[in-house]
């Protein structure tokens, strides 16, 4: 199910700062590669909350080392349950105690360059004043020869950023490898999961076939790790959203980190 269309939906705080860094990293690569000036100074500027502790969010890179540490803990259990698997198993988790000690240091130059940037201050300024495209700030008469002239910015932070991307995306694969998805059927496009007491979990992923995203059908889940309610919605284009009727065949998958 290597082409499945995942919905990731956290069940803690902790875990939700690491989607909104693992996200945040993801938007920025992507501007970088389509050469978005826009996108980047948006991606950035939500990275910086999360590092920073920003915009009411708690500072995310203590949180993503617990999860780190608590996917080591993980890990070492299943090389109990299953010694045949125990040197792969080792390797991953050599692996995230390598991203732990250089996170463990903290990201110092990273911060700083998200923290001190005068053209990302101004963008996270004009945000707070609800000042979206930065008009005040003068953004839109200025980004595109700002950007273009000081891509050198642009190159610091993101190698800055390189030991974070690596934990980020190792981590992330880890969470949707650990455990195996359950077929389910929404009746009437509504669906109710109830976790299992007895464990703690952290995330909640939903998996569709890309078939069913291009119709517009796309998941809206809310609760916590004691009840789920997923309740599917359709997103046709230039039309408002309305919800699914009939059943839903879907995927999903509890991960019992970060609980």
């Amino acid at each position: 199910m290597t082409d499945m269309v995942r919905f990731s939906f956290a069940l803690n705080a902790r875990m939700q700062a690491f989607i909104d860094v693992r996200d945040a990293l993801a938007c920025l690569d992507t501007a970088r590669r389509c050469d978005g000036a826009y996108a980047w100074v948006q991606a950035a500027c939500d990275l910086r909350a999360s590092l920073l502790g920003d915009l009411g969010r708690k500072a995310a890179l203590p949180e993503i080392v617990a999860i780190l540490a608590e996917m080591q803990d993980q890990l070492a259990r299943l090389a109990n349950d299953h010694p045949e698997l125990c040197a792969s198993i080792r390797q991953a988790s050599n692996r995230l105690g390598q991203h732990m000690q250089c996170l463990q240091g903290g990201l110092a130059e990273a911060q700083r360059h998200l923290a001190e940037d005068a053209l990302l201050a101004a963008y996270a300024n004009a945000q707070k004043k609800q000042d979206l495209l930065g008009h005040q700030r003068c953004l839109p008469q200025s980004l595109d020869v700002l950007w273009r002239q000081q891509r050198r910015r642009i190159e610091q932070v993101h190698d800055a950023l390189l030991p974070l991307r690596q934990a980020v995306q190792d981590m992330d694969a880890m969470l949707n490898d650990y455990v195996q998805w359950r077929a389910r059927t929404a009746q009437e496009g509504s669906d109710k999961i109830t976790p299992d007491r007895q464990r703690r979990y952290g995330l909640l992923v939903v998996g569709l076939s890309p078939e069913q995203v291009s119709t517009g059908l796309i998941p809206d889940m809310s609760g916590n790790h004691l009840a789920i309610r997923v309740r599917f919605q359709r997103w046709p284009a230039l039309e408002p959203a309305r919800e699914v009727g009939e059943d839903v065949d879907y995927h999903y998958m509890l991960v019992p980190v970060a609980g």
